[in-house]
């Protein structure tokens, strides 16, 4: 029996993202998201030349993203990827794509390991252009994992949530519908916060969800219209998928700014990856390569972030990993 090629897998991956990238950059997703259509009617009306367009309708056809034409000759996305792919702005995984690919170019790659082993970081900014592309990234993703925030009972007597770096405030918004007593404060850059602007004013939350503009590395937890300085403006905070993004000095210096804006006894939850020796070839492993990239180096189990949790003031409480999205939640009280 000959060795399995270990390679082909990813191989395939790369060329069927690149096949997708593609139709979304000619705008044919969007052509093909409803009734069938055919590859003439395709050409003409977006501009393109018939014989390539031709043949990736056929590569998409080959790896299940498009309905191979039936006795109508038309095209059509397969319902997988018609669910992945298509609907409103933060409900599909399309600004995904362009956020994997700007990041695959720039530094979450061999150039950006390389550099962290060197001890330099590459720039990891989103560039200006990019950002209403990572705002609907990231309510995509927060709307996927709020609801499982929502299941925590340590969540249900809260009233107030600190929502740090939460961009479109995805989450905000998801858990002020589930709770109708909590009120929710999204702290992030400015240009983030427009975006999210325009999606609190769509869900009609306005006056419960606050937008203040913050900067990561420098900035406190304040918000100064809805509270004395000397108080504690918020019972529970949420640091999403942001930890990683941080060496260990930054890190402790946000895990440090958000004690101070709880009081005793305050929920932070921490949504995250949790490295507890995740499967060869998983999701989960293959993630940690990024954050090495990014000269984090931050691959924390339990006991690593129950250790830097200790040394800003927090407690771990307990663990929930969600598999379904390869990531966990860690549950903690301020000291």
């Amino acid at each position: 029996m000959a060795d399995p090629d270990l390679l082909s897998p990813l191989r395939s991956a790369r060329k069927v993202l690149a096949a997708v990238e593609a139709a979304e950059d000619v705008g044919l997703l969007d052509a093909v998201a409803g009734a069938p259509v055919t590859a003439d009617r395709l050409a003409e009306s977006l501009g393109l030349r018939p014989e390539p367009l031709h043949a990736l309708l056929r590569v998409l056809g080959w790896h299940g993203v498009l309905r191979a034409p039936g006795d109508d000759g038309g095209w059509q996305l397969t319902e997988p990827y018609r669910n992945l792919l298509t609907g409103p702005p933060g409900r599909n995984a399309r600004s995904l794509l362009r956020i994997e690919r700007w990041a695959a170019d720039d530094h979450l790659n061999a150039v950006g390991v390389t550099a962290a082993l060197r001890g330099r970081r590459l720039p990891t900014e989103i560039p200006d252009a990019e950002l209403p592309a990572l705002a609907d990234a990231m309510l995509t993703g927060a709307r996927a994992g709020a609801p499982h925030l929502a299941r925590l009972p340590e969540l249900r007597d809260r009233t107030s949530l600190a929502d740090i770096a939460g961009g479109s405030g995805g989450y905000s918004l998801t858990l002020c519908r589930m709770f109708r007593g909590l009120t929710a404060t999204v702290y992030d850059r400015a240009p983030m916060l427009e975006h999210a602007e325009r999606v609190v004013k769509e869900a009609e939350l306005g006056d419960r969800v606050r937008l203040v503009p913050w900067d990561l590395h420098t900035d406190p937890l304040t918000d100064p219209e809805a509270c004395e300085p000397a108080a504690a403006p918020h019972d529970a905070a949420l640091l999403s998928h942001v930890l990683h993004l941080l060496d260990r000095q930054e890190r402790a210096r946000l895990l440090t700014r958000t004690h101070h804006v709880l009081p005793e006894g305050g929920l932070l939850m921490i949504h995250d990856f949790l490295y507890e020796a995740p499967p060869a070839g998983s999701t989960l492993a293959a993630s940690a390569v990024d954050w090495l990239a990014l000269g984090a180096a931050y691959h924390p189990d339990a006991e690593m972030l129950a250790a830097e949790l200790a040394g800003a003031g927090f407690t771990l409480r307990r663990t929930v990993p969600l598999p379904a999205l390869g990531t966990a939640v860690a549950v903690a009280t301020r000291d």
